[in-house]
Parts: C-alpha cells; structure tokens; sequence
C-alpha cells in the first residue's frame, strides 16, 4: 500500500468530476468511474503502485484535453464548474508528478 499527500485531493477531485458529469447527463469514461468508486470504497489506497499508475494513465487520457470530458467542460457555459475542471487538472497533475508519470 503506497499513499501520498496528492492521493486523497485527486479522489476528491475526480469524484466531483464525475457528479458533475451524471448531474448533467454525460457519458462516463469507463477509468474515471472505476477510478471515483474505489476511492469511495475506500479501495484506491490498498492498490499496488503499479496498478494505480496504470489507472491513473488511463484516467487521464479519458478526462485531459482532446477527451470528451475535456469538450464537455470547455463548452459549459458555468464558470463554477469550469473552475471545477481546471482544479482537477491541477489535482491531476499534482498526482500523477508524485506516481513517476
């Protein structure tokens, strides 16, 4: 079990991404909701590194830019929720430097 100071911030993160995208009706990237219920259940912390960096890849390239997650927030008209998206970016990228991607 690996845990650092950016696992928790990105959980939160990405399970606010993807409230907000059933909220609004949005197709859901298959990594990024696996990824959201194993940080809920509590899963996520008892992966393996290795696992977790694979996830983690793979839930990038579902939600950064030229994804449709990416698309869908671009186009929002709310600056909320835009803000939304640029913080799990940061979150995003925070985690990712901290696993080596």
């Amino acid at each position: 079990m690996t845990y650092n100071e950016h696992e928790r911030p990105f959980g939160d993160m990405l399970h606010q991404v993807i409230s907000h995208l059933i909220r609004n009706a949005e197709r859901l990237p298959a990594s990024g909701k696996r990824g959201a219920i194993a940080f809920e259940e509590q899963t996520w912390e008892t992966l393996p590194l290795e696992e977790k960096r694979e996830m983690l890849q793979q839930i990038a390239e579902d939600t950064e830019a030229p994804s449709d997650v990416y698309r869908h927030f671009e186009a929002y008209p709310h600056a909320f929720s835009r803000r939304l998206y640029s913080n799990y970016l940061a979150a995003l990228k925070n985690y990712k430097e901290s696993l080596g991607l």
